[in-house]
């Protein structure tokens, strides 16, 4: 790619916005306008939504969003430990299921003595 040295004139509200987007994502003002350039070259081709890399997105809203996966994540923490729970006491459950239905098999296969047999 052939670079070549062009001068543009730029009012001074947009160079301090170039400005603060090259301090916010840490890149030079020259990278900023090329992203810039790049950006909207896609949207008017359509093809925007397509674009990952390159994006320009402000950290505040990098922040919220780190902060709303960060809660996602703990959620998700917090609903497995308590499937976790739910499926221990299940198991409890089936095991006490378990062994009242041997004492069950083991009462009825004891003989059954009529109550006027009992005196005998």
């Amino acid at each position: 790619m052939r670079r070549t040295l062009k001068n543009f004139r730029l009012p001074d509200d947009v160079l301090r916005e170039l400005r603060e987007i090259a301090n916010t994502l840490g890149i030079s003002e020259t990278e900023a306008v090329s992203r810039a350039i790049h950006s909207f070259y896609l949207s008017l081709k359509g093809e925007e939504q397509g674009t990952v890399s390159g994006a320009i997105v402000p950290f505040s809203e990098y922040q919220k969003t780190q902060e709303r996966l960060s809660q996602a994540l703990y959620r998700i923490g917090e609903l497995e430990g308590v499937l976790k729970e739910r499926e221990e006491r299940l198991k409890e459950k089936d095991g006490l299921i378990r062994e009242l239905r041997e004492r069950m098999k083991q009462l009825e296969a004891k003989p059954v003595k009529k109550w006027w047999e009992f005196w005998k």
